[in-house]
């Protein structure tokens, strides 16, 4: 019997493939399916080092908490620079040979981090990763390429499926794996990797063919960026998702730092937290969010997320005990799990048709801009303002999105 929430059958229904008996007969004839398992087996091997970063930086090399921001910052700064590099590259050698070179480079990141003996070999490591990371923006262009316009978003859905999904399994991965040594858990994160690049060196076909029209390339442009916040709605809507993003990635580095310092949680526990964040993430976005839209307008739901997001991140200093933190962090998720793909809906809903592609790419540089800045503003004020400061900045930024959404979308 399928249970009620079953991700790959929700991942599934977003390529709009119909239950029955050809369900997942359907699932295995469409390249899609190799994108999602291998943007997911990837992407759990991210969900695996993720929560262990800055213990296994201030533990082993003595890294200082604004040290620890910068290296946690450093894979979505190289994201932000190499993702347009790599859809152009994409454009002109194909999105297969960019698939796996990141997926190549991706293995190799992860062995330098399990072999790590020095904080600069440590930072390499993060840097590498997300240069290799960035080619998302190629599987994004393959989407395009074996996609219809009208399933074309079914299909984009594919990619958030599987990032939900690598952060419910790997944190819980890593958790398990730390007690035996930091190096572990990147080693497994590599082995995983690699299986990913073997899938797609075997199963995986180019989809860009010479002499066909290619989807275009998502760009991003300060130009583009200054026309676009110059629109009311549209500009508004991108401001509040970089503070959105900015507002969450304070804890990105002070979580597990807070955790184990003054929670007293060990780094096998601190895994746990994070899969518990992922599981309720995933649920609100597979599942609560699809009830809620059918009753209630994307505002409300960008409303009502922000406003649980800034309870829970400013809440998570105030907890004493582990239910309460279980708790908020449910809250926080819930919200988070909202906040997202309403705001991207309304985003979608106001940019004229024509210029989707461009608005996104915008979308996306400003959602990692935010996620380079904030974890180091938030290790900075965790070390030079106060342990609970990252905490409440980010609820201080999202009650400013909240005052925002209510004078500019009503």
């Amino acid at each position: 019997m399928v249970p009620k929430f079953c991700p790959v059958r929700a991942a599934a229904e977003r390529l709009g493939i119909r239950r029955g008996r050809g369900y997942f007969y359907a699932m295995k004839r469409t390249p899609l399916t190799i994108i999602f398992v291998i943007t997911f087996i990837d992407l759990l091997g991210f969900g695996i080092v993720i929560p262990i970063i800055p213990s296994y930086a201030g533990t082993d090399f003595g890294a200082s908490d604004v040290t620890i921001g910068f290296l946690v910052s450093s894979f979505s700064f190289m994201q932000l620079i190499f993702t347009p590099v790599w859809g152009r590259l994409s454009d002109r050698v194909g999105r297969r040979p960019i698939l796996l070179l990141g997926l190549f480079l991706t293995v190799v990141s992860y062995v330098l981090f399990g072999m790590a003996n020095t904080l600069e070999l440590l930072f390499f490591s993060r840097l590498l990763g997300g240069i290799g990371g960035a080619n998302i923006s190629a599987a994004q262009a393959y989407i395009s390429d074996v996609t219809t316009p009208r399933d074309r978003a079914k299909g984009m859905g594919l990619i958030g499926a599987a990032f939900g999904l690598g952060f419910v399994f790997g944190p819980f991965i890593g958790g398990m794996l730390v007690p035996y040594g930091y190096d572990i858990p990147g080693y497994a994160a590599a082995a995983l990797s690699a299986v990913a690049f073997v899938t797609a060196l075997i199963a995986l076909p180019e989809s860009l063919h010479s002499g066909g029209e290619s989807s275009p390339a998502v760009r991003f442009s300060m130009r583009m960026l200054v026309d676009a916040l110059r629109r009311p709605k549209i500009g508004m809507l991108l401001i509040l998702f970089f503070l959105v993003t900015f507002g969450y990635a304070n804890i990105y580095a002070t979580f597990p730092l807070i955790s184990v310092r003054e929670f007293g949680y060990s780094d096998k526990q601190v895994g746990y937290l994070f899969g518990f964040i992922g599981i309720i993430g995933a649920a609100t976005q597979g599942g609560l969010i699809r009830v809620l839209s059918e009753r209630y307008q994307e505002r409300w739901l960008f409303f009502t997320g922000s406003v649980l997001t800034m309870i829970g991140l400013a809440g998570i200093p105030c907890t004493q005990s582990t239910v309460p933190l279980l708790i908020d962090l449910a809250i926080l998720s819930v919200g988070a799990g909202l906040v997202t793909p309403s705001c991207l809906s309304l985003i979608s809903r106001h940019a004229d048709e024509r210029q989707q592609g461009g608005i996104l790419g915008i979308n996306q540089g400003l959602g990692a801009l935010g996620r380079v800045l904030g974890p180091v503003w938030g290790a900075f004020a965790f070390q030079n303002i106060g342990i609970p400061w990252p905490f409440l900045t980010g609820g201080i930024v999202l009650f400013v999105v909240v005052i925002l959404i209510r004078r500019t979308l009503w």
